[in-house]
C-alpha cells in the first residue's frame, strides 16, 4: 500500500470512528421537525421478533432515524440527486415552478377500501337520519399536472371521485374538481405541503354553501401570517433552495371573536395557534393540528351543529365553517376510537361532512 493509500485510509478510519462515537454519545432524538415526524426508538429485544426478522427491520429503522448529522446528510443526498438530473427524490417529484408532488399510488386494494369506506357513510346516514354531506378534495399532483415533470406517475382522480359519489345513497356531494380545475392557476395549493391553500379551501366552502343551501360570507379580512412555510413534501424530498409557501388567513369577527375550541383537553379562545409559526409544522396553526376531536363553539345562534368527520384538509376549512354554525364538531377517526354514529346523536347534531383528501381516502377507518 503506497504512502498516499495509508493517508486515506487512515483518514477514512477516523471519519468512520468519530461518527460511531458521536452516535453514542449524541442524545436519540423523538422527534424530527424538519420531517414532521416521530423518530425511531431503540428497538426491546424479543427472542420472537429476532427469530422472524422484524427486530433487524426496527433496529434498521433506528440507525437511519437516529444516525448524527441525518437532516444534513438527507439534504445532500437530495442535492445529489439534482444534479444528476433527477426529478424525484424520496417519493416526491420535483416540479415546475417550485411545486412539489408526492407520488401517490391508486390499486386495486386502494378501489376496494374506498367501496367500504362508502358503505359506512351510507349506513352512517341510515342509523342517524341526519343530513349529510361528502367532500372528497383532490390533490395538488391532479390539478397542477402541467407542472409535474416528463413521465411522472398519477391516476384519474377525477375518475375516482365520480365513483367514489356514485355509489352514495341519500348523501349531498360537494363539487369540488370543477371549481379547484376552473382556478388552477391560483395559488390554492402549497407548494411544498399537500394541503389545500385559505384561497383554494374559500372554493370549497362556497360549494359546500351552496349545495346546503346556506349563504356563504364574503366580508374577509386577508391576512399573511407567515411567508416562511416548507410543508410535508419538503420534509421528504429535502430539495435545496427550495422557495417557501406564504400562509394566509381569511379574518373577521365570526372566527376571531367569542370562540371556544376544546382540543381534546385543552380549551383555548382561537381556532388559530400562533405558537405553531415559530416552528416547522406551520400548518398546525390552523386547529391545533392534529387531535382526535376538537369541539368549535362560535357567536352563532342558529342552532346548527356541524359534525365533520375529516382529515388534516378539513383544518384550514374550520374559518369558513364559524361562519355559518353555532357549533362545529370535528372528529378524525384515525385516534378517535368511540362510536360516531352515537357522538352525533349524543350532540344533537344537525349536519355531518364528510371531508377527505383522495390521497387519505382509502386509508380512512370510521
Amino acid at each position: 500500500m503506497s504512502k498516499q493509500n495509508k493517508y486515506f485510509f487512515a483518514i477514512f478510519i477516523t471519519f468512520w470512528i468519530v461518527l460511531t462515537v458521536l452516535n453514542f454519545i449524541v442524545p436519540n432524538r423523538s422527534f424530527s421537525e424538519n420531517e414532521n415526524r416521530m423518530l425511531a426508538k431503540l428497538p426491546k429485544l424479543e427472542i420472537e421478533e429476532l427469530l422472524n426478522g422484524k427486530y433487524v427491520e426496527k433496529l434498521d429503522n433506528y440507525i437511519n432515524d437516529q444516525f448524527v448529522f441525518r437532516d444534513t446528510w438527507l439534504r445532500i443526498k437530495s442535492m445529489e440527486e439534482m444534479l444528476l438530473g433527477k426529478t424525484e427524490n424520496n417519493g416526491v417529484y420535483i416540479g415546475k415552478d417550485g411545486y412539489l408532488f408526492e407520488k401517490i399510488k391508486y390499486t386495486k386494494e386502494s378501489e376496494e377500501k374506498v367501496k367500504a369506506l362508502v358503505e359506512k357513510i351510507n349506513n352512517f346516514r341510515k342509523t342517524t337520519d341526519i343530513s349529510t354531506y361528502f367532500m372528497l378534495v383532490p390533490n395538488s399532483i391532479y390539478i397542477n399536472q402541467d407542472k409535474l415533470p416528463k413521465f411522472a406517475e398519477t391516476f384519474d382522480q377525477k375518475e375516482t371521485i365520480k365513483n367514489a359519489y356514485s355509489m352514495t345513497r341519500d348523501i349531498h356531494v360537494i363539487n369540488t374538481v370543477d371549481t379547484l380545475m376552473q382556478n388552477k392557476d391560483k395559488y390554492i395549493f402549497f407548494k411544498t405541503d399537500h394541503h389545500i391553500t385559505s384561497d383554494g379551501a374559500y372554493l370549497l366552502y362556497l360549494e359546500f354553501c351552496k349545495e346546503a343551501n346556506i349563504t356563504p360570507v364574503t366580508d374577509y379580512s386577508k391576512e399573511e401570517v407567515t411567508t416562511s412555510f416548507l410543508g410535508s413534501f419538503d420534509s421528504k424530498a429535502q430539495v435545496a433552495n427550495q422557495k417557501e409557501d406564504t400562509i394566509v388567513v381569511y379574518k373577521n369577527s365570526n372566527n376571531t371573536e367569542g370562540i371556544t375550541a376544546t382540543y381534546d383537553k385543552e380549551t383555548t379562545n382561537s381556532i388559530f395557534d400562533e405558537d405553531f409559526l415559530n416552528k416547522k409544522d406551520k400548518y398546525s396553526y390552523f386547529l391545533n393540528g392534529n387531535n382526535a376531536k376538537v369541539v368549535v363553539k362560535t357567536k352563532q345562534t342558529n342552532g346548527k351543529k356541524l359534525l365533520v368527520v375529516k382529515d388534516s384538509y378539513s383544518h384550514i376549512m374550520a374559518q369558513f365553517l364559524c361562519q355559518n354554525f353555532e357549533e362545529i364538531h370535528f372528529i378524525d377517526p384515525r385516534y378517535y376510537t368511540d362510536s360516531i354514529e352515537e357522538y352525533a346523536k349524543e350532540n344533537n347534531i344537525t349536519d355531518v361532512m364528510f371531508l377527505y383528501n383522495v390521497a387519505n381516502l382509502s386509508l380512512i377507518h370510521i
